[in-house]
């Protein structure tokens, strides 16, 4: 298996799985909730420098010649510039543009992570982690943080296991979550 930065050109095979990981949050970030629509949205946000959704804060576990799995991670710092381009595309689109706060200052937040159904067990999504964790300390961020749905008890033993503890509960797009921090 193989770690890599995203390229704009998997966008659409990376749509699928944000859209697994975000779900409610998706129909937000892409103004509809026909999934057809969603997935060619978020390939267009993928797709694009400069947001939240952009390649450039994506990276993406391959094996078997496939995308087995992906993680969405940026500095919280950047969280608010990295929403703009969203909001204001949702506005024009007429939408609210509003969207949920769910991180900010010098922490390095992993906004996303999905694996496969095809490649599950095999500690892809831990590698993905490990490998973003390793990113953020190279780049001297002292924090990485991460919220997770209070329905996937499942995912939050997961992280607890790899040294997560929850400092907080936030509602993000109607859903109840827990904040979670990995003290580098």
């Amino acid at each position: 298996m193989n770690i890599r930065q995203a390229k704009p050109a998997d966008a659409t095979n990376v749509a699928p799985l944000v859209y697994a990981a975000i779900h409610d949050i998706a129909y937000s970030l892409t103004g509809t909730k026909q999934k057809e629509q969603v997935l060619e949205r978020l390939a267009m946000w993928i797709g694009r420098p400069a947001n939240r959704l952009s390649y450039e804060n994506i990276w993406v576990a391959e094996s078997e010649g496939t995308i087995a799995g992906i993680i969405i991670a940026y500095a919280g710092m950047d969280a608010r510039k990295l929403d703009e381009p969203i909001r204001q595309w949702l506005m024009e689109a007429g939408e609210t543009g509003e969207l949920d706060v769910e991180t900010e200052g010098d922490v390095f937040y992993i906004d996303s992570v999905a694996v496969d159904s095809q490649f599950g067990g095999r500690g892809i999504g831990t590698k993905l982690i490990n490998s973003v964790t390793q990113h953020a300390r190279s780049k001297h961020i002292p924090v990485v943080t991460l919220n997770v749905d209070q329905t996937n008890p499942a995912a939050a033993r997961l992280y607890e296991r790899l040294g997560f503890y929850k400092q907080k509960e936030i509602e993000i797009s109607g859903g109840r979550f827990d904040y979670m921090v990995l003290d580098l």
